[in-house]
């Protein structure tokens, strides 16, 4: 049995995180999960400069994220991550974030990554890079998680909204566009009147081509079945012909 725990990380959610004033943004959300995912690998040995010393890098690939409530703005929260193991290519990684003093979580997700090896750019197997004594036996944070977007009707009509260029600011250590920028354009492409009352409430993300520095992309979207009354989108963002990544997005 290993003997990894979970990394817990005291955080408060500040005016920025909530746009003073209004519904938690998923650009907060998916930089909270981040921060902890490199804090921890780093602690367990294999963060980005370890990996970078073998001459590989992490990349996520597909997420599943669901909101049970939004977080506060002024809310003492914690962020706890582990790595949960692997399955086919992936590394798996699952977040929680909590309450202080609780055990009942805001936010869970589940985070698959690709080993990539920085010469050849092409994906190793997880479990070479990371000894499986280093997976914590914690339960997944999502049980049910699912690493694919829900595909539209053949006959979808999508709607453009606008079009972003990477500029540096959006570039991380990996030399593209980081994720968490791809996912706050992923979930602007729906217009406002289309997100209910604006909350997110669960997200799925493919990250399917590198956006680079200069790219522009065309954000799109079309509507999804609404079985539960909360509106939900399949949201891309493409650069000519290719997808960059995909996203099916469900709001409160």
């Amino acid at each position: 049995m290993s003997g990894i725990q979970p990394m817990e990380i005291p955080l408060t959610i500040h005016g920025y995180d909530c746009g003073y004033g209004g519904a938690f943004r998923p650009l907060a959300i998916a930089n909270i999960f981040q921060e902890a995912a490199a804090l921890n690998a780093n602690l367990l040995g294999f963060g980005a400069t370890d990996m970078g010393s073998k001459n590989q890098t992490w990349m996520l690939s597909r997420l599943d994220l669901r909101l049970d409530r939004e977080p506060r703005e002024g809310e003492k929260v914690v962020a706890r991550t582990w790595p949960a193991g692997f399955e086919r290519l992936f590394a798996r990684r699952d977040f929680e974030l909590l309450g202080e003093d609780s055990d009942q979580p805001i936010a869970r997700a589940a985070y698959a990554y690709l080993v990539i090896d920085l010469e050849a750019r092409r994906p190793l197997r997880p479990q070479n890079a990371i000894d499986s004594a280093l997976i914590c036996d914690r339960p997944y944070a999502l049980a049910d998680a699912r690493f694919s977007v829900e595909k539209p009707e053949t006959d979808a009509a999508w709607s453009e909204t606008y079009n972003v260029t990477a500029m540096d600011r959006h570039i991380d250590h990996n030399g593209h566009v980081n994720n968490a920028h791809l996912i706050a354009w992923l979930c602007d492409a729906p217009p406002v009147e289309q997100r209910g009352a604006g909350q997110l409430a669960a997200l799925r993300v493919e990250f399917a081509q590198e956006v680079l520095k200069g790219d522009t992309l065309q954000a799109v979207w079309t509507a999804l079945p609404s079985p539960v009354g909360q509106p939900r989108q399949l949201c891309e963002l493409r650069r000519g012909p290719d997808t960059c990544a995909r996203c099916e997005v469900t709001w409160r």
